[in-house]
């Protein structure tokens, strides 16, 4: 990852960087942003290594992807974006 986004860091820290990310331009026209549909994760604990919370990982993209399935890590380990773009 580069270092201008917030990537590899808890979801505390990865939420704290939204700022940075809203200043970068072009952020609001992403369709991504404009349907509310930008997810952070706890990168450190579940993406950056292999292992066993490889399942649990998959299972949170699984949740974010299809929002009427049970969100067991939702919360947790990652939040949906309360972006000041999103509507």
């Amino acid at each position: 990852c580069s270092s201008d986004l917030p990537c590899g860091y808890a979801l505390a820290r990865c939420v704290e960087e939204l700022p940075l990310l809203e200043a970068k331009p072009g952020w609001a026209r992403l369709q991504a942003v404009r349907n509310g549909r930008v997810y952070f994760a706890d990168g450190n604990a579940y993406f950056n290594r292999p292992g066993p919370r490889l399942a649990d990982s998959a299972e949170m993209l699984a949740e974010m992807l299809h929002p009427k399935l049970a969100a067991r890590f939702e919360g947790s380990a990652w939040v949906r974006s309360q972006s000041a773009s999103a509507p």
